[in-house]
């Protein structure tokens, strides 16, 4: 471990800003070789688009100019040894609540150079580079069992801001019907979410999914407005939502919105209180899977540990666990 946190001062020469021109498909091999063991459909699709992107010139033209402007992985640093490619970070510029942000990114140095000291410089020149911008914070993530990345972070300043669980449906689950049978005693039902019931809607939401953790994800509260202004604002942006409710004795316990998406799973939306969540995932999710005849595979993100046995027993697998940090730029002096 103190092999990773020991001080470094590398040559100049070995540390440089990333070139999207000349290093975009270097980095590419390098982001597949890292986390070949970890990378799901959309990180494989991701890798490919990289590549294809890399053989694309009027596209390197654009994303040269508007690297630091832009929420993509156009920027960043690399450091080379002889010419070779082995270590990367990629910083992506956001803007949350009038402040400028960045999300470090792509995290990845070859096997044969790691204990060298190598992600703390990236890391660092990283937090430099945020800083001479002008930026509020620097976030990033990291999963749960990479307990050398996390420990190394925490050592430049970082601090733990929240632990999300990615869980995704499985394909190869029980028949639905035989789904969700815990619940069946509890005295539950579904209906359609209504208008009034978006006030306590919106307020959960906005608990489980707050924006600094969200802003990446296809997460737009106009979107899941079951109102008039909802269905005028999903009509405009050509976007399709289906929602259900779960109430007892006529009080709300959660709702489960459906989004469909490009990707290899569509999203599913969880709102709901942790005295309800157990009993509304039991319910909600297989109610779901059975209404859209398990289309594809579906994700949920939420907090993590909670819900878990609710989530395993709807036939839902844990992906990954990440954990979300933070370092305010004003607290590095």
């Amino acid at each position: 471990m103190s092999a990773i946190t020991r001080p470094l001062t590398p040559p100049a020469s070995h540390l440089r800003p990333f070139d999207v021109r000349r290093d975009l498909n270097a980095v590419a091999n390098l982001v597949e070789a890292c986390f070949a063991d970890t990378l799901d459909e959309d990180g494989q699709r991701y890798v490919e688009q990289m590549h294809t992107a890399a053989r694309n010139p009027s596209y390197l033209r654009w994303a040269a100019n508007v690297a630091d402007h832009i929420s993509m992985p156009l920027s960043g640093y690399v450091w080379e040894e002889n010419g070779y490619l082995a270590g990367n970070l990629s910083l992506i510029p956001f803007t949350l609540q009038g402040q400028r942000r960045y999300l470090i990114a792509n995290v990845a140095v070859d096997p044969v150079y790691r204990r060298k000291g190598i992600a703390r410089a990236l890391t660092n020149i990283a937090l430099e580079h945020a800083r001479n911008r002008g930026a509020s914070a620097v976030w990033l993530h990291v999963r749960e069992e990479n307990i050398p990345a996390f420990n190394l972070y925490l050592s430049l300043g970082f601090a733990e801001r929240a632990r999300r669980t990615t869980w995704e449906s499985n394909l190869k689950s029980p028949h639905l019907a035989s789904l969700g049978e815990s619940w069946q005693s509890s005295g539950v039902t579904f209906i359609p979410p209504r208008s009034q019931h978006w006030p306590q809607q919106r307020a959960w939401l906005e608990r489980i999914y707050p924006p600094e953790l969200t802003w990446h994800f296809p997460f737009n509260l106009n979107v899941l407005r079951p109102d008039l202004w909802g269905g005028i604002y999903r009509f405009l942006a050509g976007v399709d939502v289906r929602q259900w409710a779960a109430e007892r004795e006529r009080k709300l316990l959660g709702v489960l919105s459906w989004q469909p998406q490009p990707d290899h799973a569509d999203h599913l939306w969880l709102a709901s209180t942790p005295e309800n969540e157990e009993l509304v995932i039991a319910a909600l999710l297989p109610h779901a899977r059975r209404k859209l005849a398990q289309r594809k595979r579906m994700v949920v993100d939420y907090p993590a540990g909670r819900g878990v046995q609710a989530f395993q027993d709807a036939s839902f697998h844990l992906m990954q666990t990440l954990i979300w940090m933070e370092v305010k730029i004003q607290d590095q002096g």
